[in-house]
């Protein structure tokens, strides 16, 4: 969890961690199976009731037979909080309500948003509106959540597909916004694709954002980091203490 709440997923059996493309920063989780998966203990925070949420995140698939990309449910197939792949895209269910989102293709990286926002479900694919339904409240209780497989039930895991950058949130983006985070995101689903800042260390000791040429320099004692949107596009080797100023590509540090 990336999040200040930093309630992350424990891992039950093995679940393989592999590059999105050859030579990417990126990371995808995959192997699932019905002991092999991803959970989060269950976590009031999740209970969204009839208020706004989002749920988003990146798959790729080589079938799109019945499995689970995410559920959290209370033992009945009418009250769940999950995505579950169909043929050609991915059905959603929030409470007793449900709608399916499609066009997806196989064996392609594929972003899918599901949100609520004023009692209104709707589905994104790939940044472009596909469907909305009216809400219901999602009230499961106390269930965990399972990234790769369902909870309960029949487990329908994710065994030919790869999951990556999930995020909850009780919070509902626009249709601008989802489409900047698709567009943003996009880049680091390319081969050798960088999205890490150069070195070792994490610790930043200085950034500047060049109007001109909307690169964003980060030092840290490793060197400069240079980012186009997410996803690093350069860097120097020589360490950055103090300060960066940068300029119409003219670039001052110390």
């Amino acid at each position: 969890d990336r999040s200040v709440n930093g309630n992350g997923l424990q891992v039950f059996g093995t679940v393989t961690k592999t590059p999105v493309a050859t030579g990417a920063d990126l990371v995808a989780y995959s192997g699932f199976s019905s002991s092999n998966y991803l959970q989060q203990p269950y976590d009031s925070g999740l209970d969204f009731g009839t208020g706004d949420f989002s749920v988003m995140g990146w798959f790729k698939t080589s079938s799109f037979s019945a499995a689970f990309l995410f559920d959290k449910q209370d033992g009945s197939w009418g009250d769940r909080f999950s995505a579950e792949l169909i043929n050609g895209g991915v059905r959603c269910r929030a409470g007793g309500a449900n709608f399916d989102v499609t066009g997806a293709s196989e064996g392609a990286w594929e972003h899918l948003v599901i949100l609520r926002r004023s009692g209104i479900l709707y589905g994104y694919l790939n940044g472009t509106f596909k469907a909305s339904i009216a809400g219901s409240a999602v009230t499961d209780g106390p269930y965990p959540l399972n990234f790769g497989k369902s909870n309960g039930l029949v487990d329908y895991p994710l065994t030919n597909g790869s999951l990556a950058l999930w995020r909850v949130s009780a919070t509902a983006p626009t249709a601008a916004q989802i489409k900047k985070i698709y567009e943003d995101e996009k880049p680091l689903f390319q081969e050798n694709a960088q999205a890490t800042l150069y070195g070792t260390s994490n610790a930043v000791t200085a950034l500047a954002y060049d109007d001109d040429t909307e690169l964003l320099h980060a030092g840290t004692s490793s060197g400069r980091s240079v980012f186009q949107g997410l996803r690093r596009v350069s860097n120097t080797t020589d360490a950055v203490t103090t300060s960066i100023s940068a300029s119409n590509s003219i670039i001052v540090e110390e």
